[in-house]
């Protein structure tokens, strides 16, 4: 198993004059994404999270 530490980043939508809720992203290595088979073309993933542990894995019955 590799291991990365990475930043969340935080973001406003509409800059910083708006008064909306806050977004988070984290970028994750384009060699992991390869791996797991997840291309521009198939992008579909299911997230889970079970209060403590967040697991990432491709959606297999994209349309």
């Amino acid at each position: 198993m590799e291991e990365r530490k990475l930043k969340v980043s935080f973001n406003r939508p509409g800059g910083t004059a708006s008064k909306g809720g806050i977004s988070a992203r984290v970028a994750l290595p384009k060699t992991w994404l390869d791996t797991m088979g997840i291309t521009q073309e198939h992008r579909e993933v299911i997230v889970s999270f079970d209060g403590e542990i967040i697991e990432i894995r491709r959606a297999d019955n994209e349309e």
